[in-house]
């Protein structure tokens, strides 16, 4: 088998972490061209911050050689090992290393520090990085692209259920008589939200206590809320801007006109001509 076929191995180690929920990090030991030793990132599983895959496959060939000195060997990883790893290659006197993706915020095999060949330690490991880098790399990028969007859901469903079923106010200043809507209100469409804020079951004074209660979850949420999400609360606003405008226009409607000459202006100037008239005829 090349080296390629051997990192194809760590590899599908990784893929057996991630589908343990740990981060998809996956090594091997090969002596004499079989593989003696697996390992695979199991610090979640086990509670062990030492069980990085390095050293997990390493304490598996330790056992199969029954011998903590692993000559001749050669270390497969995904991933550039980090200065806790590359400290377990150097002791157990391991012949090469190759790995795939380095490792911008821990190598140790001079991304970061360089424990891996120092020149004041007395062995010296063969090195290869590289291979399958771009593969292995776009493995880890999504692993936590995807974890880092599950969090913010989850982020989001929480302070949705919290603003949703809270007895209290939304703000200190909103007042308002606001009721609550029912949970899962702000998933909807825009035209569900703008109906029901502007409902009396939920805003008993009109829209505008609904549109109050919408700019509060969406200040609330933040930049937790998805591009699609945030453009369909902007559509919900627009909507009930637009109620807004008819109900004032509704209430204009209805307001009783003034008229032009009220009864009293019209007996005060009927009084003037009368005391002018007056006026005129004792003058004469």
């Amino acid at each position: 088998m090349t080296d390629l076929d051997h990192l194809r191995e760590a590899i599908a180690e990784a893929h057996a972490a991630e589908a343990s929920g740990e981060v998809p990090v996956g090594a091997v030991v090969v002596h004499n061209g079989k593989i003696i030793g697996r390992g695979q990132n199991r610090v979640l599983r086990d509670s062990d911050p030492t069980a990085h895959a390095e050293i997990v496959a390493l304490r598996e060939a330790g056992r199969h050689l029954a011998n903590y000195r692993l000559e001749d060997c050669t270390v497969y990883a995904t991933l550039e090992p980090c200065a806790m790893c590359a400290g377990a290659i150097l002791h157990a006197r391991i012949n090469r290393l190759v790995y795939a993706a380095a490792d911008p915020k821990a190598g140790a095999c001079g991304s970061v520090l360089a424990v891996m060949n120092h020149p004041q330690l007395n062995h010296r490991v063969n090195v290869h990085p590289g291979l399958l880098a771009e593969e292995c790399g776009t493995l880890l990028t999504n692993f936590f692209r995807q974890r880092r969007q599950k969090k913010a859901a989850a982020r989001i469903l929480q302070i949705g259920k919290a603003s949703m079923t809270t007895k209290k106010k939304w703000s200190a200043k909103v007042d308002t008589d606001s009721t609550h809507p029912d949970e899962g209100l702000f998933n909807k469409s825009a035209t569900a939200i703008a109906k029901a804020l502007a409902s009396k079951e939920v805003s008993p004074k009109g829209p505008a206590s609904g549109m109050r209660m919408l700019n509060f979850y969406i200040n609330r949420a933040g930049k937790n809320l998805s591009q699609e999400r945030h453009a369909e609360l902007e559509k919900a606003k627009e909507k009930l801007s637009a109620l807004i405008e008819k109900q004032k226009a509704e209430a204009e409607k209805q307001k009783p006109r003034k008229p032009h000459t009220s009864a009293k202006s019209a007996t005060k100037k009927v009084a003037k001509k009368t005391a002018s008239k007056k006026s005129s005829a004792k003058l004469k």
